[in-house]
């Protein structure tokens, strides 16, 4: 299980970096949900082009069918996810897409009958609570940022409990292949519904938003692969648990980030009487949370 627990961690410590990069270009560069999914999808192409010629692909059905329809559903909700980060601070959206590993130990027990300890559900409470922590804003119906994530949340656990049975059968080299074919396939037909993004991401390609782009997407790629490892390797609630300490990680990357370039993406705001203590209680739920969650 240490291999296990190492992905888990790597995972979102990638992750939010990625999220940093998409908060900063579509609050700064591309103000456009639809064309940024695009071109941070068709920016994959590369990869998959990779992983076919280096790697011996599987044609299984949990890989070819399941990996692209999972990709092809991404394609789409993805929109959600940048429509969010366009209009809300980063670490917001991601405190309350990370209420997901509460959406997936459900899920998980259910569908896939993982059965977890009085301890573990415990750990994974209390470092969603670690998220939500770092939120600033209520979750009501005025927000449309922070409801649209909410969404994306619920959808971004199911398709985590899939890709968990998935990977039960095929590697994850071959799934994460089709994951991104599929998602190539969603953005192309996006592409040719919506040519005015296209072309108006074309537009503002310079040289330092492409390299964002594919910062973004190589890094990314790094992430979900550590956590499909992850979910190969062990329990996807636990590795899904694990990973709800990304807003906290984001919240720091994003502080260090204003501090060097202010207005590069929307101020972070944890503030009143007990912002200092909600700071510290994030981390030390995340401290708590992650010993009970591995049963240390």
């Amino acid at each position: 299980m240490d291999n296990f627990w190492l992905f888990s961690l790597i995972a979102p410590i990638c992750l939010a970096a990625s999220n940093l990069i998409d908060n900063h270009v579509l609050h700064a560069r591309l103000s456009d949900p639809v064309a940024y999914d695009i071109v941070t999808t068709w920016a994959s192409i590369p990869i998959a082009a990779g992983i076919f010629l280096g790697w011996r692909v599987s044609f299984a059905f949990d890989a070819w069918f399941v990996g692209s329809a999972v990709g092809f559903a991404f394609a789409f909700l993805f929109i959600l996810y940048n429509m969010a980060m366009m209009r809300e601070q980063g670490t917001n959206v991601v405190s309350v897409m990370y209420t997901s590993p509460l959406f997936i130990a459900i899920l998980a027990a259910v569908f896939l009958g993982e059965n977890l300890t009085v301890a573990n559900y415990a750990g994974i409470l209390l470092l969603v609570s670690s998220a939500l922590l770092v939120l600033y804003r209520r979750i009501d119906t005025r927000n449309t940022a922070l409801v649209i994530i909410l969404v994306y949340a619920f959808a971004s656990a199911v398709s985590r409990v899939v890709t968990k049975s998935a990977l039960e059968e095929v590697d994850v080299w071959s799934y994460y292949f089709w994951f991104l074919v599929g998602g190539v396939v969603g953005t192309t037909i996006l592409a040719a519904i919506r040519p005015k993004s296209v072309s108006g991401a074309v537009k503002r390609m310079d040289v330092g938003l492409f390299m964002l782009v594919v910062g973004t997407t190589v890094i990314s790629t790094v992430g979900l692969l550590f956590l499909y490892s992850a979910f190969s390797l062990g329990p996807v609630a636990l590795a899904s648990g694990l990973s709800a300490i990304q807003p906290t990680v984001l919240f720091a990357y994003s502080f260090a980030l204003l501090r060097l370039r202010p207005g590069a993406i929307p101020p972070e705001r944890i503030t009143g009487r007990w912002a200092n203590a909600r700071k510290i209680g994030a981390v030390l739920l995340i401290v708590v949370g992650a010993l009970a969650l591995t049963g240390t």
